[in-house]
């Protein structure tokens, strides 16, 4: 009976090692990603032409929302794994020709964008490849705010 439980045991353990995934760095997020989900809905960054551009060395992103650029400060700690903010983030305030994008005019989109950005503490791998290329980036509540893809 022993020996079942000691086998079963090493048996869950071993399954539970092997899941362990791909672990995102901050390095990981450095370069330009198309964002490809938001608050549970699946994106065409070649419709909504919201990007964002990481420079973790100089604790900056900068982008589009959409219509208009978009900048800011990040805050990391190398201590404290995966733990991320986005305090400061704006945009300009262009009037934009919605005649070559297929957006909503009264700017949903980009300020959905922003608010999520506003509610981000962590980020984690999407599946188990590297170089990383795909990122989700979740809220307070462990709700997965949005899924960036690196372009």
């Amino acid at each position: 009976m022993y020996l079942c439980l000691a086998a079963l045991s090493i048996g869950i353990f071993a399954s539970c090692k092997a899941k362990k995934g791909v672990e995102a760095t901050f390095s990981d997020l450095d370069g330009s990603w198309n964002i490809v989900e938001l608050n549970g809905k699946v994106l065409n960054p070649a419709e909504t032409n919201q990007v964002i551009e990481f420079d973790v060395a100089r604790h900056s992103l900068s982008g589009r929302a959409g219509c208009n650029r978009m900048m800011g400060q990040i805050e990391y700690s190398d201590s404290r794994k995966n733990i991320i903010k986005f305090p400061q983030v704006a945009t300009t305030r262009m009037a934009v020709s919605y005649t070559h994008l297929t957006l909503p005019t009264d700017m949903s989109g980009e300020r959905e964008l922003l608010q999520a950005l506003d509610k981000v503490v962590r980020f984690d791998a999407v599946g188990e490849v590297k170089p990383v290329n795909k990122i989700a980036l979740y809220g307070t509540d462990n709700t997965k705010l949005m899924v960036i893809e690196k372009k």
